[in-house]
């Protein structure tokens, strides 16, 4: 849904979208030749619209709308992501609504997640001869945790601390690196301009950000989208973003250690943890 009102069309294409706004819960039940006669276009119509979403098709799109009116109708937010609590709430209401905020974050993130794109990102993640990871402040630190999970099956992505060590690895760049960037606006001076500095050496990006429109956006390879859930000036804390990036990382993990699930698994359980002292 939030693609639909990003992204430019022609205006044969906005009909189509004009349609499927005003009629969501409709369109789950039409085929491509009625939502064609419906909004007064065409097949082919509906199909461009499809790709520019990043579906293979209109029944790909159909797949991910109800996802996300499911996802809707199962969670009207009771949480106000912004000012989760109040101030005369008593401590265990505040542990309710904090894991009420976190089923709702990771439900909401989970929805826009597109098939493609996920299996393309985890595919560049496998197959990267050299992988680096940019982020800034809290996103550095979901990097980190991401790295630690990645050395017990094998694998590696290079961090630095510094922002300044950060420019010298985009600055040198080049076409074997796989970077993923982390992101919540997309318009960190410093994060986009690494990402560009990258783009320019021939480096892969996969970006995880908020807005599909941002200066970040335009570098990147692949997006792994996540809602946007926070007012940047106003919030407690950026609880729900957080949740979001760290779910997406552990979907990464996830999916990385599922590829080779019985080496990976063999290797973890000779960790540390399994070695005795006698």
């Amino acid at each position: 849904m939030k693609k639909m009102q990003q992204e430019i069309f022609t205006d044969s294409e906005q009909a189509v979208i004009n349609y499927i706004m005003q009629h969501s819960e409709n369109i789950l039940d039409l085929s491509i030749y009625q939502l064609a006669k419906l909004s007064c276009s065409s097949t082919s119509t509906i199909v461009r619209v499809c790709k520019k979403l990043d579906f293979n098709g209109f029944k790909d799109f159909k797949t991910q709308l109800f996802k996300e009116l499911k996802n809707q109708f199962l969670l009207e937010k009771t949480v106000d992501v912004n000012l989760p609590f109040q101030r005369n709430d008593s401590d265990y209401q505040v542990s309710l609504k904090i894991a009420q905020l976190t089923l709702e974050s990771i439900s909401q993130t989970q929805a826009y997640l597109n098939e493609k794109i996920l299996q393309q990102s985890v595919d560049l993640l496998i197959n990267a001869p050299t992988l680096i990871g940019i982020g800034i402040s809290q996103n550095h630190v979901r990097l980190q945790e991401f790295q630690m999970k990645l050395l017990p099956i094998g694998r590696y992505i290079r961090l630095v601390n510094s922002q300044a060590e950060q420019f010298h690895l985009a600055n040198n760049g080049n076409k074997d690196d796989v970077v993923l960037i982390i992101s919540y606006s997309g318009k960190t001076a410093d994060v986009v301009n690494e990402a560009r500095m990258f783009h320019e050496n021939g480096s892969k990006i996969i970006a995880i950000t908020s807005n599909i429109k941002s200066p970040l956006a335009e570098y990147a390879d692949l997006i792994l989208d996540i809602p946007k859930f926070e007012n940047l000036h106003f919030k407690v804390s950026n609880f729900s973003s957080q949740i979001a990036i760290e779910y997406i990382l552990n979907v990464l993990y996830s999916c990385i250690y599922k590829r080779n699930f019985d080496m990976n698994y063999a290797s973890v359980q000779l960790g540390p943890d399994s070695t005795f002292l006698f």
